[in-house]
Parts: structure tokens; sequence; C-alpha cells
């Protein structure tokens, strides 16, 4: 294998035309920094026609007029910083006495970054990592990144002809400079991909936005799980009439779960002789009542002897009236729950005890609401936890980041983590 070769296939170059001598490779000091620096040469054949006035190459109509040195940005290597000297040859028309160089698919006209640079930038932005230390890494500028980011995101259009079977809606805390606090995103809930995202989740605008798709296409939606956000029941009635609404599980369980930890927190504050034992395990209060140790005995350190954590809950229940009633409604909706009984969950949420606690009834009441949708969360497998997870994610890169203010960097960063950008081809 020749020397040219082997360089273009260290530093990843497909243009042919670029050469390299014996002494291609040398140490220089770049802003302070001993980088290595690949001494080439693009020296091909003179084109078929001039760029500047189109005249076609007769009888040497264009010839070569000495060379241009130019300095490539390239990836790094062995850790390193590198730099590519490249002896670009000038071109001379006689026919319109201009000149211009050759030309290489090694860097965009006018760009001293090569595109391998790019492609690596946008490999580390996939990364959690903040776009100062991808910028600090690659030793370009933060302003250059963040303007690369965005022009990707100007470039990525979300299809208008066709949409996932199956989709979940979530929204997310946004940046400051959205007119809204929260922003909007939906996922396939089958492939777990992120569609889009929609820098405002009020209603108005989330319905111009859908309804921008053809009928055709939203009516082929046959699921769709959100939480318990009223209005986007209203929007897929609207905009999704075919599709059937499903409530997330964890919700269903978080809402009753909330209710007793507040009824807890109002029994512990009544009740200051057994305010220790309500606090130090209300862990042991909101866990399934199945899944208790019935038979290993220990310390409990706000128990004068052994006990296990099913003794240890009885002995908290009798604290108050009130507060049993309402964990043992909590305890007899969620088996229900979980065993996919409806028709249990449906009967106890429409006739619920009188003395359970007046945060239980307010979830009772909630949950009568929300009844059909709650069905379809038992008869469907679909739930928002892969969505969840992605929110989570996008607190991770805020907080690497110290916070966003553009709400379009944001985004592209969001798309490029979860794999939404994977089709874009950058050119």
């Amino acid at each position: 294998m020749s020397i040219s070769n082997s360089i273009r296939l260290t530093l990843n170059i497909k243009d042919l035309n670029i050469t390299f001598s014996e002494d291609y490779l040398k140490e220089e000091k770049i802003k302070d920094v001993l980088a290595l620096v690949f001494n080439g040469k693009l020296s091909p054949a003179a084109p078929g026609s001039c760029p500047c006035c189109g005249t076609v190459n007769k009888d040497h109509s264009i010839i070569k007029n000495g060379s241009k040195e130019v300095m490539i940005k390239m990836p790094k290597v062995s850790e390193r910083m590198t730099f590519l000297k490249l002896k670009r040859q000038r071109y001379f028309c006689r026919s319109c006495n201009r000149t211009f160089s050759a030309k290489t698919d090694l860097v965009k006209e006018r760009c001293s970054i090569s595109r391998n640079t790019f492609h690596a930038l946008i490999l580390a932005a996939k990364k959690k990592l903040s776009v100062k230390d991808i910028a600090e890494n690659f030793d370009i500028s933060h302003g250059t990144l963040n303007n690369f980011l965005i022009s990707l995101s100007d470039k990525f259009i979300v299809s208008k002809d066709t949409l996932p079977e199956h989709l979940l809606f979530d929204e997310f805390k946004s940046v400051k400079s959205c007119d809204a606090s929260m922003s909007f995103i939906y996922m396939d809930a089958q492939t777990h991909q992120v569609v889009d995202i929609v820098y405002n989740r009020q209603l108005g605008h989330l319905k111009s936005y859908f309804l921008a798709y053809p009928k055709e296409v939203r009516d082929k939606v046959k699921t769709i799980c959100i939480d318990m956000y009223s209005p986007y029941i209203e929007l897929i009635r609207s905009c999704f009439p075919k599709a059937k609404i499903i409530i997330d599980r964890f919700h269903v369980v978080q809402l009753i779960s909330r209710s007793l930890n507040k009824t807890r927190i109002q029994t512990m504050n009544a009740n200051k002789d057994h305010y220790t034992k309500l606090k130090r395990y209300w862990r042991l209060l909101l866990k399934n009542n199945n899944d208790l140790d019935r038979l290993n005995y220990r310390y409990f350190r706000c128990f004068k002897y052994h006990m296990t954590e099913s003794e240890v809950v009885s002995e908290i229940l009798r604290v108050d009236n009130e507060f049993e009633s309402t964990y043992y409604f909590y305890q007899e909706y969620l088996n229900a729950f979980q065993n996919k009984d409806f028709e249990r969950c449906k009967t106890l949420v429409n006739n619920p005890p009188n003395n359970i606690s007046e945060h239980m009834k307010k979830s009772a009441k909630t949950l009568s609401k929300y009844e059909p949708y709650i069905n379809n969360a038992l008869s469907y497998p679909f739930s928002n936890g892969a969505l969840e997870g992605t929110n989570n994610l996008i607190k991770v890169i805020k907080r690497i980041a110290f916070g966003y203010r553009s709400y379009e960097s944001f985004r592209t960063r969001i798309l490029l983590i979860t794999n939404t950008l994977v089709r874009l081809e950058y050119k």
C-alpha cells in the first residue's frame, strides 16, 4: 500500500486526488498546543469547464496557476489535535481572466473544518455531555458548534404523511425562550422512538399542529397513552376521533399513593405521640400488603421489641380510624388494579366508604371520571414508561449544561440523544 493510501485510510479521506509525499507528518505548535500536521496536496486534472463563466476547457483555455495552502481541522488522532495542511491547485481561465481553486469533498466551500470533524461532533452530541465540553474536546468555538447543531434542526422535517399506530403523549419543562413553561413530546409506543417535540403544550397550539396531518393519517392512530392532563383528552377527541385513550397505569397508582401519603401526614401532625412512627415507616405503608414480610422478626427503632413488617403496619394503623380505613381502601384498589380486575376497581371508586379521608375521596372521584380510559389501561400493554424515562434523560441533559436558553439548541440535543435525528444525512 502506498503512503498516500495509508494516510487517506488513517484520516478517513475518500478523495483520491489528495496525495502525500514522504515527509507528510510534522509536529507544529498551534494555539500553544503541539499538534499533528499532515502535509497533503490536491492537484486533480484541469476541470472540463470554468465554474466562473462556464467556458468549456478547449485548447488549454484553463491552465494551472500555482497553489493555495489551507489548514483544515481533522478529527483527533491518538487524542492529539490534528490538522491537514493542504496545497490546493489553482486554475486560471483565459476566457474570463479569473482564477479558482480545485474542489474536494473533504470540506465545505469556504470552511476550514472537515466534514469528518462535523460527523464526529454529531456522535459526541449524542452522548450526555455539555456543548461547551464537546467544543473544548474538539478545540472549536462554542458558537460554531451551537450554530452547527441548530442547522441540523432546521434540516430535520417531520413527515406529515404518516404517524405510528400507537402513541405516547407527555410534556417536559421547557426553556426560557419559549412562550409556555412546558413543551410537548410524543413517541411511538412500540419502537419507543421520539417522533417530534413541540415547543408549546397548550391545547390550541397542539390542535393546529396535529390538524396539519391529513385526516386519513390521523384516523390510522389506534391508541394514545396519556397522563391525567385533561386537555389531552379534548385534543385526542378532536384530532384523533378513532383512537382509544389510555391513562398511564403509573399515574393511576401515583394518584392513590399520594392521597394515602397526604392522609398519613395529616394523621402524623394530629398525633404527636405517634409522629415518629408515621414519619419513619412511610414506605411500609405504601407497599402492597401482600408483599409485607410476615415471617422474619427484626428490630425496629420506634418499637421496644422485635416485630415483622406486617405487625409494624398493624400497630401504626391503630393510631387513627380514618387513616386505617383509607389504608385498606388503598390496598384493595391497588390489588384490584394490579390483578386487572376492572369491575372491582369500578365498584370501589363509585361507592367508596364514608370513613376514608377527603384526599382519598377526591382521588376516587377523579378515577371515576377517567373510568373508561382506566379500563383501556388494563386492556392494552402500552404505558408511558419509555417516555417518562426520556423525560428523565431530558432533565439530565439540561442539568449537565447548567440550563439552556435556546429552544432550538435544546430540541436538537434531545432529538440527537434519543436517536430521532439518525435518519438525517448531513451534507
